[in-house]
């Protein structure tokens, strides 16, 4: 699938204006005088926008085997960003409007923000032209200028339109005049990736789904961690080339497992919606459910599958769209320090969660087999856990004796200074990843602690045990 990281953009996509992918022809006839490209400096971009000036600070392109020129200009410090993009590109002049069988456009996001861009699309009746004077294939490098009027409907902060006295959308307007581009670089993509970044080694997002039963073609990804309020959210945004859009919100720290979607959100709430970009309104997920495989927030990795039916909830839009089959591996700006401690479990429903500083990892030799024990203290708590080093990936019995040194055994204390040792009675252990060639073991646990020798009558539920060591 066709998967764009728009460069240097982290906060999420939400567009609700056309930017329509067609074919193009080269213009004839009379234009605005644009600005003159050998007059800045090369490798630079530059243009005024409403007068203001924009001198990109990172300036650069991506060609595609079926001729796709995609070129971008980022002020790096605001998050600026002017993007065009005219198919069979070549010396020449293209109109910049988008319409059937012309398939250019261009887009402006302004300071700080990567929601909701001007667009030169036709939708919305914006316009445009770009002049391009060089494009060198030995040196990789392009030059030209242009100019756009770009449009979008306003948004409140919902990702709503924002309508007028008259009950139709609030359209704002930008005007980019004298834009011009000196021999700035390109670098050739493929088909599959037009538009990245370039080929460096990042990960890529992948994102499939099917709109009443229609394969949903993705031209970008973008997905940003947001607070609101109080909760971290990661919203993720797939667009197509015409912006018809999936947009996925959920918490941050939702974890592993399969939950049900809403169809109302204040923004903090798990939700799915879909757009077609053709005027109507957004159907968001009702009913709708997500299943999580992974979500680690430190790595900054989730990886889920989806479904929904989408409807207005409001009821103003008739329509009723199934969206099914989705699935996602989406890498985004993990948070440090926010994953999982190295180990932690509940004992009879309270958190035990040690820090890092009080877990230690060791290994004894018993009739000659080699085993691992986790010890972790948390004040005069004590819990520890024992299974043989050449343990395999697989679910295991805990037991209640370390007499057999193939056994796995989990015990815990209260109270350090007292001698009575809870141990095991039944439990269960789960290896989860075990690399032994750098000692990374992952596993579950969870037990029924009681006195081996029945002198203490009292039982601790030991759930949820998780850790997440390193042998040396």
């Amino acid at each position: 699938m066709k998967n764009i990281r728009i460069l240097n953009l982290v906060l999420l996509v939400f567009t609700a204006v056309c930017f329509k992918s067609c074919s193009n022809e080269p213009l004839v006839g009379e234009f605005i005088q644009l600005d003159d490209p050998s007059v800045i400096e090369i490798g630079q971009l530059k243009a005024q926008i409403d007068g203001n000036e924009f001198i990109a600070t990172i300036a650069n392109g991506v060609l595609t085997p079926n001729n796709i020129l995609i070129i971008r200009g980022v002020i790096d410090d605001t998050g600026q960003t002017i993007e065009l993009r005219i198919s069979d590109a070549g010396i020449g002049s293209f109109d910049l409007k988008t319409t059937v069988g012309n398939d250019n456009n261009a887009l402006y996001f302004g300071p700080g923000a990567t929601t909701n861009p001007y667009t030169s699309g036709a939708g919305l009746d914006g316009s445009g032209q770009l002049s391009l004077t060089e494009l060198n294939t030995q040196d990789l490098v392009v030059s030209g200028s242009f100019e756009f009027v770009g449009k979008r409907v306003q948004l409140n902060a919902n990702g709503e339109p924002v309508l007028d006295e008259n009950g139709d959308p609030n359209v704002q307007n930008v005007l980019v005049s004298l834009g011009a581009f000196n021999q700035i670089p390109y670098v050739l993509g493929d088909d599959d990736n037009d538009g990245d970044n370039g080929g460096n080694n990042d990960p890529v997002d992948e994102f499939t789904a099917l709109i009443d039963g229609v394969e949903f073609i993705e031209d970008s990804i973008v997905s940003t961690v947001t607070t609101i309020g109080t909760t971290e959210m990661l919203k993720i945004v797939a667009q197509t080339g015409t912006n018809s859009l999936i947009r996925i919100d959920l918490p941050l720290f939702t974890g592993a497992g399969t939950f049900p979607m809403e169809s109302l959100s204040d923004g903090t709430k798990l939700i799915a919606l879909y757009n077609a970009n053709i005027g109507g309104e957004n159907l968001t997920s009702n009913p709708g459910s997500i299943t999580i495989t992974e979500f680690d927030t430190e790595e900054g990795i989730l990886i889920a599958t989806f479904e929904f039916t989408g409807s207005d909830p409001l009821g103003v839009d008739p329509n009723i769209v199934a969206v099914t089959s989705g699935e996602m591996t989406i890498y985004f700006a993990g948070i440090p320090g926010s994953g999982p401690k190295p180990f932690s479990a509940e004992i009879d429903s309270v958190l035990y969660e040690p820090d890092p500083s009080d877990i230690s990892v060791s290994i004894g030799l018993q009739s000659g087999v080699e085993r691992v024990t986790v010890t972790t203290t948390i004040g005069e708590q004590f819990m520890s856990l024992t299974f043989p080093r050449n343990i395999a990936v697989g679910s295991y019995d805990l037991s209640d004796s370390l007499i057999d040194p193939e056994n796995s055994v989990a015990i815990y204390k209260p109270m350090t200074g007292i001698s009575t040792s809870f141990s095991s009675s039944p439990g269960s252990l789960t290896i989860e990843n075990y690399d032994m060639s750098t000692g990374e073991i992952t596993g579950s646990f969870s037990y029924t602690a009681l006195d081996r020798l029945g002198v203490d009558p009292t039982s601790y539920d030991v759930s949820n045990g998780f850790f997440k060591v390193i042998i040396e």
